[in-house]
């Protein structure tokens, strides 16, 4: 899916959350338990993060003069099956960002049903892929980001953003 957009500026009305990307199980996601397999949720959010960077004008152009986000985390978490054929919908809320680091939330629902079916928090980089290092984002992205952000801010945060994952034993 490729999003056509003009480059966003600071102040402009932004969907919140964005709700971009839409997709349909197919048949090679589905496992032994004709549920989509735990790969292919991280797949379908993957996605989603690439309509998010197209959004922000991160493009093919971009990456050729040496820039890119780069994921360092990510925690799925899984609430539902999806089975063959589902079709899904994925938003995504930018909760925040700096300089070098974007830090997002996808929701994945079941397009006929509405139930949320997994989230994905993520934390990425941005890089300087020649240099295969940090480095700040340049100015349009800042700016893009920004305009979302303000628009995100009054979203609530979802109560499952920073949960640890732990067995806790009794004492």
């Amino acid at each position: 899916m490729i999003l056509q957009v003009s480059p966003l500026e600071i102040g402009e009305v932004v969907p919140a959350p964005l709700d971009f990307y839409y997709c349909e199980v197919a048949a090679e996601w589905v496992d032994y338990n004709n549920h989509m397999t735990e790969a292919a949720y991280l797949t379908a959010f993957g996605w989603a993060s690439d309509v998010l960077f197209q959004y922000i004008g991160i493009n093919d152009d971009y990456r050729a003069a040496g820039h890119s986000y780069y994921t360092v985390e990510t925690h799925i978490i899984y609430e539902r099956e999806a089975a063959l054929d589902d079709k899904l919908r994925i938003t995504t809320q930018v909760l925040n960002f700096d300089a070098k680091r974007l830090h997002f939330n996808h929701q994945m629902f079941n397009s006929s049903t509405s139930q949320r079916l997994a989230t994905c928090e993520q934390m990425l980089l941005h890089v300087d892929s020649k240099l295969a290092k940090a480095a700040p984002i340049t100015k349009s992205v800042e700016t893009a980001l920004t305009a979302i952000k303000q628009s995100h801010d009054h979203l609530p945060r979802p109560p499952e953003i920073g949960r640890t994952m732990e067995i806790k034993t009794k004492n």
